[in-house]
């Protein structure tokens, strides 16, 4: 896929009454890596959201472009890849079913032979046969890690990508962010 870049134009967003984001400007170029920092509850989560097209800004635009042309909503979406809390995963399934499902959803046919590869590359390889319910918090993070690379998105957006991570994961996430194979976007909405 070639290169995106991402525009974020005057977005403003309110909850009952309560402004969250004000005017937000911002460009991600191919290579680069924009962090978004702030106190809970400053509304990094919900900006990656609307950069994502799960919600609707009440102000303002996000365009995905490729050169000066824009992407349409379906070349979007097969752009982003997303870790967020809010992933989840089927807890009767293994993290391999899982990932099958997500490639399934995603018209990847070829990866099933791709999700060793994956799931090794996050620290899951002795683990993805095992049900997501038997899963830590740790485990579920580096899953959804799997699913990036699975999806080898050009535009990662990363919400709390280090939560319930040890040292050995966390520094999986500084791997993959600084040499990413799938892509040269990465919002990161990490505390």
């Amino acid at each position: 896929m070639t290169s995106v870049y991402v525009d974020i134009e005057n977005i403003s967003r309110n909850f009952s009454g309560r402004t969250v984001l004000h005017n937000i400007n911002g460009q991600a170029s191919p290579g680069e890596c924009l962090v978004l920092t702030g106190r809970n509850g400053a509304g990094k989560s919900t900006l990656l959201k609307i950069v994502a097209g799960l919600l609707r800004p009440d102000a303002g635009m996000i365009r995905f472009r490729r050169g000066e042309r824009e992407l349409d909503v379906e070349e979007r979406r097969r752009c982003i890849g997303m870790v967020s809390p809010e992933v989840v995963w089927y807890k009767n399934l293994s993290g391999r079913e899982n990932l099958r499902f997500v490639a399934r959803l995603r018209g990847r046919k070829d990866a099933a032979r791709e999700l060793n590869t994956y799931l090794s590359r996050v620290g899951l390889g002795t683990d993805s046969d095992r049900r997501v319910g038997e899963y830590s918090t740790g485990m579920v993070q580096r899953l959804r890690f799997a699913a990036l690379l699975l999806l080898q998105a050009p535009v990662w957006l990363l919400d709390e990508p280090s939560a319930n991570l040890d040292l050995v994961g966390k520094a999986m996430v500084e791997g993959l962010v600084d040499g990413s194979p799938a892509g040269p976007h990465h919002f990161n909405g990490d505390q």
